[in-house]
């Protein structure tokens, strides 16, 4: 018997709603379809569709020209215009052999995207509900028929919703062969990225000539993952070097760095290589570790074009252990920190070994509304070159300073509160005077009382006494003999803040010195200070800080920062520093960035001296940044002036994937627009 319908508005006649009842029959869930026509036969139970058929089953939504579906059997076929949208990725295809109750299947010359991957495969086998088995398939992030650039191999795995990958790939930049891998996987989730990536970076400079690097990324596993740095550094010579990174949550971190550099003009082999290690040894414990080896007592990597300080002569060492819990923290740390002087070939002073340091605290801790705080640091430390009467001394310095305070809130009224702190604070120390072997062992005892006075809803105010005395060395007695009577401190602090609105803040404070300090140039009052913060919107902020000093009366600095737009789109940002030490000038830094068109960006930056005789402009830095988006590649070019320095470079790499927004519900979406610079 051959029951036949036309036109979609005849899907819910009578007979037609025989025809999927019999299908819900069978089935274990419903399945929908409409077609511009139907045609079933109870004889073969075979339903054909032709014409816009739409099929929905289980979250499934398949599309095509035409579809044949064995309802016995639950097999079907579909050709022209196939298309299959799941969850999180969608897949064309020439046409597809599919059995519904195994979820299973042949689908040929397909085409697949999820988030920013696309991957075009002449097979694919659906093994499981989620994987399929894939042949002679090309991935990339370019969406045209023929990619910019893929990476293509005969046979992977595509797992939907989570990644793709494939076996004994080789990857095709404009149809040449450049790289083989044993195995390539891109993740579908672009918080994960991909297995693989590149970024080249030609350039020059007029101290360093034509400069060529490139770095290479690939992710091994979820864990570890490498970059290769492969550089030509003109004049210098070629450069190499290697990152590899092995990461678990919340239980292990490392990285191991190494660079190593021909110098053609130090005649030498020079390197550097940098190992960092943390890990978690249990709930409480945790270990970290870095060291810096280097070639030679001056070799850094300094050839990285953006280091505008082209000489750091500074290396670190440490190791550390640290035990965390509810209630207190405690690390025991030894360092070795070291700056070297070119000019002297010596350490120069600063450079110093740490063997123990030891720092401990107890977390606040509160007692019948009293909050008590306690701290303890033990430092045994070795000193390089330390310059004392014309002449260079190593030396070792130990100190230790343990600390206690207790504090508690009053409240007097709804509008006045009282805080009253009182402290204890012990300090043993060696004589930094290398030739004096004498220890110093010094008590200060502090307090203050601060005063917070809400004078309307839009004004508070803060007075605050604050006072901490010195005991003599190796006494609990006053140090009275000392220019300051032992007095560190004792002054009167007052802060007056002003909330104008919810975007317009005024802060005020100043302060009073009561000490009679002798034998040296002694200022009784603290400067005023005034601070405005002006935020109306995301797209404008702007703040003012202006320094007045009370004794003598006179102005003494000045600081504007204003920012217009948004960094993603449209924006200008604009500071200006003014000091009273220097009239005749102020330093201004601005920056403006801005779309050109929907494919161009352009960001300029100038840090500069203006000298307000005749408008002169001196002592600048200026970085100018050109992007272009390239379809499935970034490419950029930045300029770099820095008084007689310049330098040019073109940077070129691989899109990434786009980024994603955190939705309140957990879920994620991704972002309209694409930022290069992220």
């Amino acid at each position: 018997m051959l029951i036949k319908f036309k036109k979609k508005s005849y899907i819910l006649s009578l007979c037609t709603a025989a025809v999927f009842l019999y299908a819900a029959s069978l089935y274990a869930y419903e399945v929908n379809i409409k077609a511009d026509s139907l045609t079933y036969r109870q004889d073969t139970g075979v339903m054909t569709s032709s014409g816009n058929v739409k099929l929905d089953w289980l979250g499934k939504i398949m599309q095509a020209d035409n579809i044949e579906m064995k309802i016995q059997t639950k097999e079907l076929k579909a050709d022209g215009n196939v298309s299959i949208k799941e969850p999180g990725n969608t897949i064309f295809a020439e046409s597809i052999d599919y059995d519904m109750e195994k979820q299973a299947g042949t689908m040929n010359n397909t085409l697949g995207y999820s988030s920013a991957i696309f991957f075009r495969a002449e097979k694919m086998i659906k093994v499981s509900s989620d994987t399929y088995r894939i042949e002679n398939v090309k991935i990339s992030n370019c969406d045209l028929d023929c990619p910019h650039h893929y990476a293509f191999a005969k046979e992977g795995l595509f797992i939907v919703d989570k990644k793709i990958t494939i076996y004994k790939a080789t990857y095709y930049a404009g149809g040449i062969p450049i790289f083989y891998f044993p195995k390539y996987t891109k993740y579908l989730d672009s918080g994960e990225g991909s297995k693989f990536s590149y970024e080249v970076e030609p350039g020059y400079s007029n101290d360093g000539g034509i400069i060529a690097k490139a770095k290479l990324k690939y992710k091994f596993t979820d864990e570890f993952d490498t970059k290769l740095y492969l550089d030509y550094l003109g004049r210098v010579g070629e450069g190499i070097g290697l990152e590899a990174n092995y990461y678990e949550k919340d239980k292990i971190k490392t990285t191991l760095y190494g660079y190593g550099v021909k110098d053609v003009l130090d005649d030498s082999q020079r390197w550097m290589a940098k190992p960092s290690y943390w890990q978690k040894i249990n709930d409480l414990w945790t270990v970290q570790a870095h060291a810096e080896f280097v070639s030679d007592s001056y070799f850094n990597n300094t050839y990285q074009q953006d280091d505008w300080d082209r000489v750091l002569n500074k290396r670190k060492s440490y190791l550390s252990f640290t035990r965390q819990s509810s209630k207190s923290t405690l690390r025991m740390l030894t360092e070795l920190y070291q700056i070297y002087n070119p000019d002297t070939d010596k350490l120069q002073e600063g450079s110093y070994t740490k063997l123990p340091q030891i720092a401990y605290s107890i977390y606040p801790a509160s007692t019948y509304g009293a909050i008590s705080n306690f701290t303890f640091n033990f430092e045994n430390q070795y000193n390089y070159e330390y310059e004392y009467n014309g002449e260079n001394y190593n030396y070792n310095y130990v100190t230790s300073n343990a600390d206690y305070n207790i504090t508690k809130d009053y409240k007097i009224s709804k509008r006045l509160t009282l805080k009253p702190t009182l402290g204890l604070n012990e300090t043993f120390q060696d004589s930094i005077n290398p030739e004096d072997n004498s220890d110093n062992f010094v008590t200060r005892y502090y307090g203050s009382l601060n005063a917070r006075y809400r004078l309307a809803w839009w004004m508070d105010w803060n007075l605050s006494y604050e006072s901490k005395i010195r005991s003599d060395a190796n006494s609990l007695s006053i140090d009275g003999d000392a220019d300051d009577k032992g007095f560190e401190k004792n002054a009167l602090i007052f802060n007056n803040y002003m909330y104008l609105s919810s975007n317009f803040i005024v802060r005020n404070y100043t302060g009073y010195d009561f000490r009679d300090v002798e034998n040296i140039d002694y200022i009784d009052w603290y400067p005023l200070i005034t601070e405005i913060t002006y935020a109306p919107s995301s797209k404008f902020t702007a703040y003012i800080k202006q320094q007045q000093d009370l004794n003598p009366f006179r102005f003494n600095s000045l600081q504007l920062d204003t920012k217009i737009g948004q960094l993603e789109r449209v924006y200008l940002n604009f500071s200006a520093f003014y000091y009273e030490y220097r009239p005749e000038e102020a330093d201004i830094v601005g920056g403006i960035g801005f779309w050109l068109n929907s494919k161009w960006r352009l960001d300029y930056l100038i840090r500069t001296t203006c000298k307000f005789r005749n408008f002169y402009l001196s002592g600048h830095d200026q970085e100018f940044k050109l992007y272009r988006d390239m379809h499935c590649f970034n490419f950029g070019t930045s300029f770099r002036l820095r008084e007689s320095y310049y330098e040019l470079y073109f940077k070129f790499e691989m899109k990434a994937n786009v980024p994603t927004l955190s939705k309140k519900d957990g879920t994620k979406e991704i972002e309209e627009e694409f930022y290069p610079w992220r």
